[in-house]
C-alpha cells in the first residue's frame, strides 16, 4: 500500500515536473505558441507574442485569433479553421500574415495540433508559429556564411603567402599549399614549427610563443630550414587562437618568402657603399643642378674649397651665385645638353679666397636633372705651363745648336777658315752662313773663307744670291770667298739663272780650294 502510494507520488511529480519544463520551455521560446477553443478565442498564449502581436499576453487571452491575422487573409483562416474542426484531422500547416500595431506585417507559418475529448469531439487546438521571412533570412545568412566560408577557404588555399595553423603544443593541424610548396614538402602536417625552424633561431621561436600566449600578435622575421636544407627567411605574422570561452586552443602564421627580397637589399646596400667609396674617392666636385638651372645638391672634392658656404648656394639659381661669365656658360651647357643629350665639357676659371682656381667640368643628364662634375686643374695647367716653357728653351737651344752644326766654321790655317755646308738652304739658313762667316772671319783675322757646298743639292737664285751677298760681306772685312764643290748640275743651274759670281774664287773641290788659300794667289 505504501508501496503504491510511492509510486504514485513519484510519477505525479516527474509528470509535474515535465510540465513545468515544457511551461518554461514555450514561455521561453521565441516561436510564437497559441491555445485557441472551439470558438476560436485564444485560451493560453506565450510571451513571445509581444514580438509578433506588438501586445502582452494578457491583452490576447479571450480575443478571436483570426482578428490578429491581416483584413485581406482573416476569412480565409477562419474558414480554415472551421474546415479543421469539421475533418477532424489531427494536425496541420497553415500561413498567413499578421498585420502589427506600426502597420507592419509579419509572414508565419503555423504548425497546428489538435486536440479532441473522450467522446472524440474538438476540444482545442495548438498552433506553434514562426517568422518565414526571418527563417529565410536566418538561412540565407547560413548560406552567407558558409559561402564566404568557402570563398576564405579557397583564398587561404590560392594564397601565395604561406599559412598554417598549429596546436598549442606548436604541431601543425593546417598548411596552405603555398607553405608546403616554399619549405618543399607534399605535407607538414604533424610536424611541429620546431621541426622547420632554423636552430640558431629557436629562441626566437619560443619568446614568438610566449608573446603570443600573453594575448599579442607578432611581426618578424625569421629562418626556416626547406626540405633539401636550406635557408628561407621569412617575414611573419601570427596570433593566438581562442574557442568562445576564451581558452587559447592554438596559434595561426603567415608567412612571406622574403629571402630574395633580403637578398637584394643587401646587395643593393653593398651596391650603395660601394658607389658611396667611389664617390668619396673621386677627386671631383660634384654638383646637383636642376634642368633650369638650380643647385640641388653637392659633393665637396678633398680640399673642400668652396666658392660659397653650402646654404648660400643650394636652392638658389646659379645666376645668383656665380660669377655672371660663368653663370651664362652654365646656362647655355645646360641648354645644349637638354637639346643633344651628349656630354658637354667645358673649363673655366673662380677666384676662391684670392686665388684662381682653374676647372675643367664635365656635364650629363642624370634623370630630369643635370649632374656637373669639375675638376680642379690648376696645378696641372700651372705644370704644362711650365713643361711647355721649359720645352721652349729646349727648343731654342736645340735650334741654336742646330745653327751651329748647319753653318759650321773651322779654322784649317792662319788666316785660312772652311764652311763646309750641308743639306737644303732657305732664307734663315743663309742669313746664319753670312752671320757664321761674318763672326769666322773676324774672329780668326781670316784673309781667305772657303765656302763648301759639295752637300748642297739644289742652288735657286735665293741660294746663289745668299752665297753672293756673304762674299761681299766678307770681302768687306778683307777676306777672300772661295766657293768650292760646284757639281756639274749646280753649275748648270747657276749659268742659267744668271748668277754673278765674279766676286768668288770657284774651285771645284774642296782639296784645291784649300790648297789655294795655303799657297796664296796663283
Amino acid at each position: 500500500m505504501n508501496l503504491n502510494d510511492n509510486s504514485t507520488d513519484s510519477l505525479l511529480a516527474e509528470c509535474i515536473a515535465q510540465r513545468d519544463r515544457l511551461r518554461r520551455i514555450i514561455e521561453t521560446t521565441n516561436l510564437l505558441v497559441v491555445e485557441i477553443d472551439a470558438g476560436g478565442r485564444i485560451t493560453y498564449i506565450n510571451p513571445a507574442c509581444q514580438r509578433y502581436f506588438g501586445v502582452p499576453p494578457e491583452e490576447c487571452l479571450q480575443q478571436i485569433a483570426w482578428t490578429f491575422i491581416h483584413p485581406e487573409e482573416q476569412d480565409q483562416a477562419r474558414e480554415h479553421f472551421r474546415a479543421l474542426i469539421a475533418q477532424q484531422q489531427p494536425s496541420d500547416t497553415f500561413e498567413s500574415r499578421l498585420l502589427l500595431r506600426d502597420g507592419s506585417t509579419l509572414h508565419l507559418r503555423w504548425a497546428i495540433a489538435i486536440h479532441y475529448n473522450d467522446n472524440g469531439q474538438f476540444s482545442s487546438l495548438t498552433a506553434i508559429a514562426h517568422d518565414i521571412d526571418q527563417l529565410y533570412h536566418m538561412r540565407t545568412k547560413q548560406q552567407q556564411q558558409e559561402e564566404e566560408l568557402q570563398t576564405f577557404k579557397l583564398l587561404v588555399e590560392l594564397a601565395p603567402d604561406g599559412i598554417a595553423i598549429a596546436d598549442t603544443q606548436l604541431r601543425m593541424t593546417y598548411t596552405n599549399q603555398a607553405f608546403c610548396t616554399m619549405l618543399g614538402y607534399e605535407s607538414l602536417i604533424g610536424k611541429t614549427v620546431v621541426d622547420i625552424t632554423y636552430p640558431g633561431d629557436h629562441q626566437q621561436l619560443a619568446e614568438i610563443a610566449e608573446t603570443l600566449q600573453q594575448g599579442q600578435t607578432v611581426h618578424t622575421t625569421i629562418r626556416y630550414v626547406r626540405s633539401d636544407g636550406s635557408l628561407i627567411t621569412v617575414q611573419a605574422s601570427a596570433l593566438g587562437l581562442y574557442n568562445r570561452d576564451g581558452q587559447l586552443t592554438g596559434f595561426a602564421s603567415i608567412n612571406r618568402d622574403v629571402t630574395a627580397q633580403i637578398e637584394a637589399e643587401e646587395e643593393l646596400r653593398q651596391s650603395e657603399q660601394r658607389n658611396r667609396t667611389l664617390l668619396a674617392a673621386m677627386p671631383d666636385l660634384m654638383f646637383l643642378l636642376s634642368s633650369d638651372g638650380v643647385f640641388l645638391n653637392y659633393k665637396p672634392d678633398p680640399t673642400g674649397r668652396l666658392l660659397v658656404p653650402p646654404e648660400m648656394f643650394l636652392n638658389r639659381h646659379v645666376t645668383e651665385v656665380l660669377p655672371p661669365e660663368l653663370a651664362t656658360q652654365i646656362l647655355q651647357r645646360i641648354d645644349a645638353l637638354k637639346r643633344s643629350g651628349e656630354m658637354q665639357t667645358f673649363e673655366y676659371q673662380i677666384e676662391i679666397d684670392n686665388q684662381v682656381e682653374e676647372y675643367e667640368a664635365r656635364m650629363v643628364l642624370l634623370q630630369d636633372n643635370v649632374m656637373v662634375l669639375s675638376r680642379n686643374v690648376t696645378a696641372q695647367r700651372q705644370a704644362e705651363r711650365e713643361r711647355a716653357a721649359m720645352q721652349e728653351q729646349i727648343i731654342q737651344a736645340q735650334q741654336a745648336t742646330l745653327r751651329e752644326l748647319s753653318t759650321p766654321l773651322m779654322p784649317i790655317a792662319d788666316g785660312v777658315v772652311a764652311m763646309p755646308l750641308i743639306g737644303a738652304i732657305d732664307s734663315a739658313r743663309a742669313q746664319q752662313i753670312m752671320e757664321s762667316l761674318l763672326y769666322g772671319v773676324a774672329e780668326y783675322k781670316a784673309r781667305v773663307a772657303i765656302i763648301d757646298i759639295t752637300g748642297v743639292k739644289v742652288v735657286d737664285t735665293q741660294v746663289a744670291g745668299a752665297l753672293i751677298r756673304a762674299a761681299q760681306a766678307a770681302r768687306m772685312l778683307g777676306a777672300e770667298v772661295v766657293l768650292t764643290g760646284i757639281s756639274p748640275e749646280i753649275a748648270q743651274t747657276l749659268v742659267h739663272i744668271g748668277a754673278d759670281l765674279g766676286a768668288m774664287k770657284t774651285k771645284a773641290t774642296l782639296q784645291e780650294g784649300i790648297r789655294y788659300a795655303l799657297a796664296g794667289k796663283q
